[in-house]
């Protein structure tokens, strides 16, 4: 069986490229307020997840950009955990989430690739993503990895962009968003349905990101290895299937399309783990032999050095580091 198709360097370099807001964050009223919401959607879906028994810890966010969702889970919850980007930047926005929400816990901060958690396998109860998976070409390589760090009894949770399918890619046509919407395109936004109508990537894919559409067989098949799979489908239909049963559900879902989120359980592994500081890893030598040295992280086993910048954890496999930070990356 071919290898799934992984994200390109030049989509990494997108993403890792993203700007540095700062100060931006508390003093624009859009920014603000778009931090907000993503802060109480967090809480919310938290509330919920706890409520069906799925435990918040430790936990590990892949694609966390401001890192403001680890950041309300960590000071709303009693929980511990990590948030990972490949935007360096985008981390260093964490400080000044902290101010507008007036905060004071901040998690773990790694700048890594999804396609390589610096983590030993059965480390982490709860891995969440938001809108993150469509930024690669494939999810089963990035839903890989978040499965082999989570624990046995874990969790895999994801908000994501709509499932793509015949009707959605028939109805939306070439049409894609404008920036700034136009009228007709504010009233999609007001009936949550401009994302039926038009494709909102566009703008992305310009700026050389990944935005891709994922069907029904490729989310079946990049959820495979979890025991058990409960998603809702379509913010409207709110379709309940585990892509299997019901039948009429899964139908529906195949057909219409829809956002897709929801909760997937890993039943094998190991129970995870209690520190999972103690459970980084080098990549270039999979050594948990991680000490502080320099400023950064070295690894006693094979010397590999990892810098640590604003309280950041820089931690890429080598090819890829040299790429996307060639002015600071390690020897």
């Amino acid at each position: 069986m071919e290898a799934p198709q992984q994200q390109s360097l030049d989509a990494k370099r997108a993403e890792s490229s993203r700007p540095f807001h700062g100060e931006g964050i508390i003093k624009d009223p859009n920014l603000a307020a778009m931090h907000r919401e993503r802060c109480n959607t967090i809480v919310n879906d938290a509330k919920e997840l706890r409520e069906r028994g799925v435990s918040l810890g430790p936990f590990l966010e892949i694609g966390a950009g401001s890192a403001q969702r680890s950041i309300a889970l960590l000071n709303n919850f009693p929980t511990d955990g990590v948030a990972t980007d490949i935007s360096l930047q985008s981390l260093r926005d964490s400080r000044y989430i902290l101010s507008l929400m007036n905060y004071a816990r901040k998690p773990m901060l790694i700048c890594c690739d999804a396609h390589h958690i610096p983590f030993m396998a059965n480390t982490f109860q709860f891995v969440f993503a938001y809108q993150a998976l469509h930024h690669f070409e494939n999810p089963i390589p990035v839903v890989a990895e978040c499965y082999r760090v989570l624990g046995k009894g874990g969790y895999f949770y994801f908000n994501e962009e709509p499932m793509d399918s015949p009707v959605l890619r028939l109805l939306r046509g070439n049409r894609s968003l404008s920036r700034p919407p136009t009228r007709l395109q504010r009233l999609g936004y007001k009936l949550r349905v401009e994302k039926i109508f038009w494709d909102d990537g566009a703008w992305e894919r310009s700026l050389g990101m990944t935005e891709a559409r994922f069907d029904i067989g490729l989310w079946r098949e990049a959820l495979r290895p979890f025991s058990r799979v409960s998603l809702e489908i379509s913010r409207r239909l709110r379709l309940h299937t585990d892509l299997h049963r019901p039948l009429l559900n899964t139908l529906l879902a195949s057909i219409t399309g829809g956002n897709v989120k929801g909760p997937c359980e890993k039943a094998e592994g190991e129970p995870a783990s209690s520190d999972f500081r103690e459970r980084l890893i080098c990549l270039d030598c999979r050594s948990t032999q991680l000490v502080q040295e320099g400023g950064g992280l070295l690894c006693a086993n094979c010397r590999r050095a990892y810098p640590i910048i604003d309280g950041i954890i820089r931690l890429l496999p080598r090819a890829i580091e040299a790429q996307l930070y060639p002015a600071s990356s390690s020897n």
